[in-house]
């Protein structure tokens, strides 16, 4: 099987494709730039994104590496899901594995660890015909279906069983992985060990865009690093799509999300304060009065129930002080929208750390750029994250809060430092 090594944001010249070939991974990789070579004929120029991962389309495999260090990526992929800590994992994973095959190898283990006292039993409801009655007769279908004759009977009634929502996610999850070409026999038999755990669980394919949510409580929290893992991977995955006969599948990671979720966690546990003052991103902010233009900042810093500082996360490759000056309106939108003195962007920059200050003409508004060096030992980057996190709590506290009335109902009703 040809294999073909692409990195984030660069650019490889001169690869043979077919036109199924090439229709099959534009569909597997939106993001992916296909571009005819100048000069050569069935030769294409691939140009990745953030996303990172494999690609698969029939004999051939396109591994997207990352542009930071391997331990960098897991060390952001674990913050992205809940209760999953990349230091509790062996980082042998950096040097002896690939991405997807890490990845595999810490579901499998996850897995392994919240089944090790059994799996997760749940009631379900079940309908069929019984020779008796058992819990409520369905007295419809049984006239539908059976012209009112007894027995058989139409009966619903529930069943305490394995067969759940969460135990159907992971074993999505590690089948999706398996039918990866993975390299490593340690994670084909961690993957084939975790499956085989899970017995008596339905094989359920999960859509990337219909992974549901699962709701925890004490009962199935034991299970929470491991679901997490899957619903982040189910998510990232594409299985049997192609082009004209062309098959292939792929598995993909969108760093823009992974660096977000990250600083969004990060800074939460950093700062000390709980999800619901360091929330996810909502739309329920709008720019203009009549409330036709919405706003979502990734980064929101609450007290008592007022945003006290924003900001913005961005996963792009920057030279050391190139920032987009569209990423700068952006952020002074959001200050001016909620009514605060200015606003913080924090990039992921792989060039080293650089901080600058932008003092806005004719308003005084801050805007605050910082980049996360994430090519640094994982130690190094908390570090980072501290700096920033001990920045936004000196300076909340240091300027207190201000109330300033809004013109628009669904506006935040006051204004408060950053």
């Amino acid at each position: 099987m040809r294999r073909i090594v692409l990195h984030e944001f660069a650019t490889k010249r001169g690869i043979g494709l077919t036109i199924g070939q090439r229709d099959a991974i534009r569909k597997l990789h939106p993001g992916i730039r296909i571009e005819p070579s100048s000069g050569l004929a069935d030769s294409y120029d691939l140009t990745s994104d953030q996303r990172i991962g494999l690609v698969c389309v029939s004999d051939l495999v396109i591994e997207v590496r990352p542009k930071i260090p391997m331990s960098s990526v897991l060390y952001l992929v674990s913050h992205a899901c809940s209760d999953l800590k990349w230091s509790e994992q062996e980082p042998e994973f950096a040097q002896d594995l690939d991405l997807v095959e890490a990845v595999a190898v810490i579901l499998a283990r996850l897995v392994q660890h919240a089944t090790r006292r059994g799996l997760l039993n749940g009631y379900q409801s079940e309908e069929e015909a019984l020779p008796a009655p058992r819990g409520r007769v369905l007295f419809d279908e049984q006239l539908r279906r059976r012209s009112g004759r007894f027995p058989p009977v139409e009966v619903r009634h529930d069943v305490f069983t394995p067969d759940v929502l969460e135990n159907r996610l992971l074993l999505s999850a590690l089948l999706a992985m398996g039918q990866l070409p993975l390299r490593s026999e340690a994670a084909v038999r961690q993957l084939g060990r975790a499956r085989r755990l899970l017995g008596g669980v339905a094989s359920v394919r999960f859509p990337p865009h219909g992974v549901p949510d699962i709701v925890f409580t004490r009962l199935n929290s034991h299970y929470r690093a491991a679901v997490s893992l899957a619903t982040l991977l189910l998510r990232s995955t594409s299985l049997d799509l192609g082009s004209g006969g062309t098959r292939g599948s792929a598995f993909l990671i969108d760093m823009n999300k992974v660096f977000e979720e990250f600083v969004r966690t990060s800074l939460r546990e950093a700062i000390g304060v709980p999800v619901r003052d360091f929330p996810t991103p909502t739309s329920a902010l709008h720019l203009d009065v009549a409330g036709s233009v919405s706003l979502k900042p990734d980064l929101r810093l609450l007290r008592s129930e007022r945003v006290v500082w924003v900001g913005d996360a961005k996963y792009k490759r920057l030279p050391p002080g190139a920032y987009q000056n569209a990423d700068l309106y952006q952020m002074l939108a959001y200050s001016i929208a909620l009514g605060l003195p200015g606003g913080t962007l924090i990039y992921a920059a792989d060039q080293g750390v650089n901080a600058a200050e932008h003092v806005v003409a004719g308003s005084g508004q801050r805007l605050h750029v910082v980049s996360l060096d994430l090519s640094a030992p994982v130690p190094a980057i908390e570090g980072q994250i501290r700096v920033i996190a001990e920045g936004i709590v000196a300076a909340t506290d240091a300027a207190g809060t201000t109330e300033r009335p809004r013109g628009d109902r669904g506006a935040w009703r006051s204004a408060v430092p950053w």
